[in-house]
């Protein structure tokens, strides 16, 4: 009988495989690797992922935006300088006299001496209309002012609204910070498992190539003996050359399934990352867990931002209501004054001017805005309502489809587990029924395609049972403690 030629190509590909897989699995154990299980992770992310710092600041900037607004309630204070140049001055024009001539006085109640000084007053103050037709240019061509001016609102609904809106704010950027951390928690899980995931894939299917390795290698050496018949040599050959595929495409989801975690804890994707433990480690304790029973939304985020976006909006309403709400401010203005022909500083002469008001503003009509507003803002609350309702029958039927994912997961565990157990099982007889001579390489290659299937199968089944329990977690809001406040 001939003896069959090795393709030296094949050889290659195969040893490059090999070499690159041990290469890998060595990197990942070097001194200098971030060795990071599921707590140490997810305490990683949370205090260097961007999203969630970016979350934090933001309640920083509500509390600076609260502390702003009680501002608006503190007295305004501002100091004004102003200059003006009269291009033309004002004219003016006066009655007879100013009211102290002409029909207007009574000769009787004045002195003749008085009388004189009057009659002397209205020539020179209102000169005859017909020679002095333009009037009197008053003022000064430059005026220079500078003063203090302080106001203060006594009586402004609006500002006590703003604040009350402002802490709404502030619970609200809470609550989108606390919701951040909740989805990075579900985000991170899910890589980590999913890490987990593909490493054990690539193991396993690492094993059973060197398995049928070993397998191939027997099966040349009974073809050279005359014992089997080129056929199973060339079998074996192609269910071998099969799994290379397979091993390299569990290879680049490994890698990105690293890349992704490493993204998400916010780590330089060239740091070396070991991820300690596997997903048989959870098949131990899956049976033990306990799955939250509590289904009323409580605690779930989404909810609570729509209840907190529905009390802004009601303050809004609110806000829009006191727009036809009078206001009262108070004043006061100290101010000097200087008007002059030239630029002589030295000469200038200051006076003081200065007011103590009150504001009183009571809305009549600004053309039905105030109105059309108000009604805005009652449709604006009409649509919160409608889109809660909404969101929590679809939070409500996720969390009925989690728990059914969850024991559908639980059960395929279950039933995985006697699957490999008797599959291997099956692969040893048909091994043994080949080296007899009753069994077939086609029953050999099924039996270990079995086991393979059944080994992968189970692993798969863990990771589905982690991740619709993560994502039940992420709905009802739990294992997340509430940001606090500064």
């Amino acid at each position: 009988m001939h003896t069959m030629t090795k393709n030296p190509k094949t050889i290659t590909i195969i040893a490059m495989l090999l070499a690159q897989g041990l290469l890998f699995m060595a990197g990942a154990q070097q001194p200098d690797s971030l060795r990071v299980d599921l707590p140490t992770a997810l305490e990683i992310a949370l205090s260097e992922n961007p999203t969630v710092k970016v979350a934090d600041m933001e309640i920083t900037k509500k509390q600076y935006a609260k502390k702003s607004a009680y501002g608006a309630l503190l007295p305004q204070l501002d100091i004004i300088g102003q200059y003006q140049r009269a291009i033309k001055r004002q004219t003016v024009y006066f009655d007879e006299g100013f009211g102290l001539g002409g029909g207007s006085v009574d000769p009787s109640d004045y002195t003749q001496e008085e009388l004189q000084i009057l009659q002397v007053l209205n020539k020179l103050m209102m000169p005859d209309p017909e020679k002095s037709g333009e009037g009197i240019q008053m003022g000064r061509f430059n005026v220079w002012s500078t003063g203090l001016n302080v106001s203060l609102p006594i009586v402004m609904p609006s500002l006590w609204k703003n604040i009350q809106m402002s802490e709404v704010d502030i619970r609200l950027a809470m609550e989108q910070a606390r919701s951040s951390r909740i989805s990075l928690v579900n985000q991170v899980k899910k890589a980590y498992f999913s890490l987990l995931l593909a490493q054990d894939s690539y193991s396993v299917l690492r094993k059973t190539y060197e398995a049928d390795s070993i397998n191939l290698e027997n099966i040349r050496n009974r073809f050279n003996q005359g014992v089997v018949a080129e056929y199973d040599v060339i079998t074996a050959d192609v269910r071998l050359k099969g799994l290379i595929p397979n091993i390299l495409q569990s290879e680049n989801m490994m890698k990105i399934a690293e890349l992704q975690l490493k993204m998400l804890m916010g780590v330089d994707g060239e740091v070396p990352l070991k991820v300690v433990g596997a997903l048989d480690d959870y098949e131990a304790t899956m049976f033990n867990a306990i799955i939250p029973a509590d289904t009323s939304l409580i605690g779930n985020s989404d909810i609570k931002q729509f209840d907190l976006q529905a009390e802004q909006a009601k303050n809004a309403y609110e806000m829009q209501k006191l727009q036809f709400s009078p206001t009262l401010v108070s004043s006061f203005n100290w101010t000097y004054m200087s008007q002059n022909n030239d630029f002589r500083f030295s000469n200038y002469r200051w006076d003081p001017y200065s007011m103590l008001g009150v504001t009183l503003q009571i809305p009549i009509f600004n053309g039905g805005q105030r109105y059309h507003n108000l009604k805005q803002s009652e449709v604006q609350l009409y649509q919160l309502r409608e889109q809660r309702k909404d969101v929590e029958r679809g939070l409500k039927l996720s969390i009925r489809n989690n728990y059914d994912l969850i024991s559908k997961n639980i059960e395929q565990v279950v039933a995985t587990q006697s699957s490999i157990q008797q599959a291997r099982k099956g692969h040893e007889i048909t091994l043994k029924r080949y080296e007899t001579g009753m069994g077939t390489i086609v029953d050999v290659n099924s039996a270990a395609l079995a086991v393979l299937n059944a080994e992968l199968q189970y692993r798969n089944a863990i990771y589905d049972y982690l991740a619709a329990k993560a994502d039940l977690e992420k709905i009802l809001g739990y294992d997340i403690a509430p940001v606090q406040m500064d």
